[in-house]
């Protein structure tokens, strides 16, 4: 009979490996349930990341929706630490898993580097392509004057610009159109419009990222010293200066509502009435008699010795209306006359600039004449021909005298009725009137006005553009502005305090009008949602439009894959977690 041996020691080691192998099943589950866990905890906190920086930009849509007087009251848009940074969401601000979101602008625009502040960014401040070929139309060569004023712009690059967005097929002298880019394969054409978003314009022939956006690749408004070294090696000459990006725009516009955010007087409404109950409510029947009366009967420029006037706004007329002044004579009108409208008379001119309204004289015609003004001819055959004759003579003297001379000797018996202008020409007076006048009247028959550039905001370069601004005149304005901020008083709130102030003469102002504001109702900001005890981060860059209510979001772009980008003190927190 076989013994065998018994091996009890190899069976224990099956158990051990046995029990390890559970030991490690059950450890390599426990893990992968931690990690879900943590990845669940991040995705959740992610979200509520996400949510964060969309009550950023709720914040921002509603500090908007106010009048830009509730905003100013409010802190202002430009610089304002109280409304904008390190927003906390939680009702207990002291928790230590608390989520905030700051609202960041570059202290400079027209800088390549800059500091940080909290505060928006007004569009109005940049070159708005959606109105250049309007300059252009204009003034012409306009267009690519301004684009020329962009550091690094180059004729041909600026023309292939315009040949993008104006609606033909021509090239330009150094442009491109479609032939250009399909000759070269390109799956696309120009889009003979507007950009839909300026990151269009990298499809433009010669129009590099580099030019484009710089530097800055996490988008913290700092060119990076990497990208910096990488161009240089590349032969890139951009690098240092501004990118065109800081300085462009497709959305700049303004409400045509008063600084309380009501609606204006329309001076060119049709219906002269309602006009006249509008102004003397909101300045005095003095105003209102005179701007009625400038509807009716238009700005004349009588003489002094009596020979025939010429009709100062011929060109504002409508069809057809021919001077008054030429047809009623130019006798002076006696002191204290009063005036005595008849607002049922249409209105024949139109009021192209409240400037217009300056050092204008408007003359009522005279009012109907007695007999006794007839030609004496006429008078001295009445009293001494016999009864039998007196019609006959009459008739007969009358025959040799034309009709219109009749009516012209009868109506210079009678002076012309001036209506007294409020508007003198008075800068002292001016200064105190006109931003009234800016703001709560218009000529403009538009709800939302889009392109003007904010004359308080803008950089060097972007003032350098603007059609009937030169150098000179761009330095001047630089230095006035020195003296005050962009939320100065009501004299800077228009344009108008480039006259009042004496930088220009008032054709000058009537010319540049048309390109300038001071406000702005547009505006972009970078939202940056983080949280104090985790570096995850959520960022964005916004653009609303509040010149419609309510204010609508025009323009995103997600950073988050950027990275943080700037330190905890940037973003409005007192101790940098790093």
């Amino acid at each position: 009979m076989i013994h065998r041996r018994r091996h009890p020691g190899f069976i224990v080691l099956i158990v051990m490996v046995i029990i390890v192998m559970l030991t490690l099943a059950g450890l390599a589950f426990v893990l992968n349930l931690s990690l879900e866990n943590q990845a669940v905890h991040v995705q959740g906190d992610q979200q509520q990341l996400q949510q964060t920086l969309a009550s950023g930009i709720e914040l921002m849509r509603g500090f908007l929706a106010q009048s830009p007087s509730a905003r100013q009251q409010a802190g202002g848009t430009h610089q304002n630490s109280a409304v904008f940074a390190a927003v906390s969401l939680s009702p207990d601000s002291a928790a230590s898993d608390d989520t905030r979101f700051s609202i960041l602008s570059p202290q400079d625009e027209t800088e390549a580097s800059s500091e940080v502040r909290f505060g928006l960014q007004n569009e109005s401040a940049r070159l708005n392509l959606s109105v250049l070929l309007d300059w252009e139309q204009d003034q012409p060569g306009a267009a690519s004057q301004a684009l020329m004023q962009l550091p690094g712009m180059t004729e041909p690059i600026a023309d292939a610009i315009l040949d993008w967005i104006d609606g033909d097929d021509t090239p330009r002298p150094s442009g491109a159109e479609a032939d250009y880019y399909v000759g070269r394969g390109l799956p696309y054409e120009p889009r003979n419009d507007v950009p839909a978003v300026l990151e269009e314009l990298l499809l433009v022939r010669d129009v590099s990222r580099a030019s484009l956006f710089g530097t800055d690749t996490n988008a913290n408004f700092r060119q990076d010293s990497d990208s910096h070294q990488t161009l240089h090696a590349a032969g890139n000459t951009t690098s240092g200066q501004t990118p065109w990006a800081r300085l462009l725009t497709l959305y700049s516009a303004e409400a045509n509502r008063t600084f309380q955010g009501e609606p204006r007087i329309d001076l060119n409404q049709d219906e002269l009435q309602p006009l006249h109950q509008q102004l003397t409510k909101a300045f005095d029947q003095r105003t209102a008699d005179f701007v009625v009366a400038y509807r009716q009967f238009g700005p004349q420029a009588p003489t002094v010795d009596g020979s025939s006037p010429s009709a100062a706004a011929a060109a504002g007329a409508t069809s057809g209306a021919s001077s008054p002044s030429s047809r009623w004579g130019t006798k002076p009108p006696p002191d204290g006359q009063a005036v005595s409208l008849d607002l049922s008379q249409p209105a024949e001119y139109r009021i192209e600039s409240i400037l217009d309204l300056i050092e204008a004289r408007v003359f009522l015609p005279p009012e109907s004449q007695p007999d006794d003004t007839l030609p004496e001819t006429v008078q001295e055959s009445t009293s001494q021909a016999p009864a039998n004759d007196l019609l006959d003579e009459s008739l007969e003297d009358l025959l040799e005298i034309p009709l219109e001379e009749i009516s012209e000797l009868s109506e210079e018996s009678q002076p012309m009725r001036e209506v007294p202008n409020p508007f003198a020409d008075q800068r002292d007076q001016l200064r105190d009137d006109l931003p009234q006048w800016f703001d709560l009247t218009t000529t403009v028959d538009q709800d939302v006005i889009r392109g003007r550039v904010n004359i308080n905001q803008a950089g060097r370069l972007i003032l350098l553009g603007i059609p009937e601004l030169d150098e000179s005149l761009v330095d001047r304005i630089l230095a006035a502005r020195d003296g005050f901020s962009s939320d100065a008083g009501e004299q800077y709130r228009y344009p108008i305090w480039l006259y009042t102030e004496g930088l220009v003469d008032l054709e000058q102002m009537r010319r540049l009008e048309p390109y300038l504001t001071c406000g702005g109702d547009v505006y972009r900001a970078q939202i940056v949602a983080f949280g104090e005890s985790t570096r995850l981060v959520a960022r964005g860059e916004v653009v609303l439009d509040a010149s419609v209510s309510p204010p609508r979001q025009v323009y995103w772009k997600d950073l988050g894959l950027l990275g943080r980008g700037f330190t905890d003190a940037e973003l409005g927190l007192q101790t940098d977690l790093r």
